[in-house]
């Protein structure tokens, strides 16, 4: 231990001694931070609207448009109109197709979407049978850039499935609304409704039809008892019809007298209002006056304090009268809200005065304080009672008149039904008293006749069983409900029927926090990396020293290449957290995992270094490359090549990178300590190989290291 301790603190003291190699530790210490520092920012939201919009692609319409019953419809200028609104691209509009494509070839613009000339036209060919796909023609510049291809490529899709979509909600809205009149012919709601309706007024007209021509038979039969009795009762419904015309011009005349009490009513309850808004600024005025013969005379006595009191019971009062007939009476309305906070404006105010109560005798009173309580209790019981007002003038005035007129109008309805009716009435007594012509037609035919009408009927009446089947029938239902449902609700659903709700795990803030784990990772490693080609791992001379042991050279050495590993850590840490800004849940085990990463790596680099000299430092830079191109940072392991989904298990990178990742994110169940578990295997394989395996190799390395003093070429 003693001689780990003298090699730690000769290797300090050559450090510190020496302004160059200080100069060299400050590097070696910020660089890596710096190289994770400026990854991350530069990917921090590539996909954002602020920063898609920098990408241009451009816009060519060439469509003709279409004319359809004398209207122009230019669906190409259409689409070209919405992108000018669409700011997630640069987009850039040409005139031509030869000119976007242009722009595209010499990589002005990215990618370009040219529209057809018969685009509106295909659009609607399917209303003349013959259908063709109206076309949009993509062009993507795929040398300019690897990526800006993948962002691009969501436009043609998108612009694709916007015009999709609206042509399919177009279409449902138009076939719904052409549809309404199944659902709207009658009082039943649907077609099947309407047509049993209309069967059964046929079977009605059936049914009247042969009891008149039973009459006739009947009357031919017996003519003299029929007319009697046909006299009288067209006698009896005359009468009839002239008391319900009676009762009906009374009720009319009654509806006439309730409207005008209506309308005097609604007048006073206004009129009371207001002369409550009267009371309460008279109330406010004596209020006003009252505090400034107090601030003059100094003193408050309890007789001016129960006058006050008074005049808001009485006030409150008057109110209580005129809105007590309105509670509970209009629950449409905001009424009795209105009414309540009217009542607790006049609670404040009288415990405002119950608080003034408590200066009664005292010579020293705030007044100011009193008068701004009570004055802003007062604005705020004049607001209420204004409210009030409003709202009944507003709602409450137009609802009585509106139910007024709907009596108004159901009586007049009722006194035309009364005339219609004794119109027919007469009609029929008149018919009845042409009896003698239709005696001419013969009783033998009007027999045939009832027996035709008969059997129309009983197929008629089976008809409607069949109608009305229909409506039991669970499709038929299902297509009534949709057609009485919204068009515009049913095309927006039939042009989109899913839903996607979108629930982030473990979300991240932007894609600069997402990919920080692996760039953090590779910094670490790349810190460790310069540092084993910077620093010597081996030893010159150890002639101060007594009989070192490989363990002690080992360990000796390594604790320098441990400190500036984890100043490395502590700069990158601090910088990803405080300066750039990357999200992080936890960040104690993220400096945690970042620490026992750094070690990790130094140990493991350090070994191969300590060991195999220059062939070490050479698989150091290889196991890196490997694992930039196979650890899983930027795209998931599982789409890379097999090689590298076998190898991603036994790379470090992928264990920190995942400790990370839990640190950033929000961490699930033990996962961060089972990944820092991950690298325990490498801890010990390095150790192994400075320990151990270093020994046998240490004459291996001084022939390495003779070579190339030998060819003057390599250091």
């Amino acid at each position: 231990m003693r001689n780990i301790i003298r090699i730690f603190v000769s290797d300090v003291k050559r450090l510190a001694t020496n302004v160059v190699a200080v100069v060299v530790i400050m590097g070696l210490s910020v660089i890596p931070s710096l190289y994770a520092w400026f990854n991350t920012m530069s990917n921090w939201d590539p996909y954002g609207e602020e920063a898609t919009s920098n990408l241009n692609v451009v816009v060519a319409s060439c469509d003709q448009g279409v004319e359809i019953k004398g209207v122009e419809i230019n669906v190409g200028n259409m689409v070209v109109s919405n992108l000018k609104e669409n700011k997630t691209i640069g987009w850039v509009f040409a005139d031509s197709e030869t000119e976007a494509v242009d722009k595209v070839y010499s990589g002005d613009c990215y990618a370009g979407l040219v529209i057809d000339e018969k685009f509106s036209q295909d659009l609607i060919s399917f209303l003349g049978g013959d259908i063709e796909n109206p076309k949009i023609t993509y062009y993507e510049n795929e040398k300019k850039n690897a990526i800006a291809p993948k962002i691009t490529g969501k436009v043609k899709t998108t612009v694709q499935e916007e015009i999709n979509s609206a042509f399919v909600s177009t279409i449902a809205q138009s076939l719904i609304q052409l549809s309404e009149y199944v659902v709207n012919t009658n009082q039943k709601g649907n077609i099947t409704g309407d047509v049993i309706n209309r069967l059964d007024t046929l079977n009605t007209d059936l049914t009247t039809y042969i009891t008149i021509v039973d009459s006739y038979i009947g009357i031919i039969d017996s003519a003299n008892s029929l007319m009697e009795a046909t006299s009288m009762v067209s006698g009896q419904l005359d009468s009839m019809m002239e008391a319900g015309r009676s009762m009906a011009n009374g009720a009319d005349s009654a509806v006439d007298t309730a409207s005008n009490s209506v309308d005097t009513v609604s007048d006073m309850v206004t009129k009371n209002l207001k002369d409550v808004e009267k009371q309460i600024a008279a109330m406010e005025k004596a209020t006003n006056t009252l505090l400034s013969d107090v601030q003059k005379a100094n003193m408050l006595t309890q007789q001016q304090v129960d006058s006050l009191k008074l005049t808001v019971s009485a006030v409150k009062t008057s109110f209580d009268s005129v809105t007590n007939g309105l509670k509970g009476k209009y629950p449409t309305t905001t009424v009795d809200a209105d009414i309540a906070k009217v009542d607790t404006d006049f609670d404040n105010i009288t415990a405002d005065l119950d608080n003034i109560s408590k200066n009664v005798g005292q010579t020293n009173i705030d007044v100011d304080n009193i008068s701004k309580t009570l004055q802003k209790d007062f604005d705020d019981c004049t607001s209420s009672v204004q409210t009030l007002s409003k709202n009944y003038s507003n709602k409450v005035e137009p609802q009585l008149k509106t139910t007024m007129s709907s009596i108004e109008n159901s009586i007049s309805e009722v006194q035309q039904i009364l005339n219609f009716s004794s119109d027919s009435i007469d009609d029929v007594s008149n018919a009845l008293n042409s009896y003698p012509q239709m005696m001419s037609f013969g009783r033998d035919k009007l027999v045939k006749s009832r027996d035709d009408a008969t059997a129309m009927q009983s197929k008629l009446n089976q008809l409607i069983s069949d109608v009305g089947s229909i409506e039991s029938n669970e499709q038929y239902n299902l297509i009534i409900t949709l057609i009485q449902s919204d068009p515009q609700l049913i095309a927006d659903f039939i042009s989109s029927p899913v839903k996607l709700n979108q629930e982030a795990v473990f979300s991240m803030e932007n894609n600069g926090s997402a990919v920080a784990p692996f760039y953090i990772i590779l910094s670490v490693w790349f810190g460790a990396l310069i540092l084993i080609a910077i620093i010597h791992s081996g030893f010159k001379s150890v002639d101060e020293l007594k009989n070192p042991r490989n363990y002690q050279l080992f360990f000796g050495r390594y604790m320098v290449f441990f400190l500036i590993g984890q100043v490395q850590t502590i700069i990158t840490v601090l910088g990803s957290l405080l300066y750039v800004g990357i999200q992080c849940e936890h960040p104690f085990f993220f400096w945690l995992a970042t620490s026992i990463s750094s070690f990790t790596f130094t140990l493991f680099l350090y070994s191969l270094a300590y060991a195999f000299g220059n062939v070490g430092e050479a698989a150091a830079v290889v196991l890196m490359v490997i694992q930039v191109a196979g650890s899983g940072g930027t795209f998931p392991v599982e789409v890379l090549p097999k090689v590298f989904q076998y190898m991603y298990k036994y790379m470090p990178f992928a264990h920190g990178m995942n400790a990370i990742r839990e640190c950033i994110a929000g961490m699930h169940g033990n996962d961060y300590w089972v990944y820092l578990a991950g690298m325990l295997p490498y801890i010990a394989a390095a150790l192994v190989l400075g320990l151990f395996v270093s020994i046998p190799c240490k004459k291996l390395n001084e022939k390495i290291e003779e070579s190339k003093e030998r060819t003057d070429l390599l250091l």
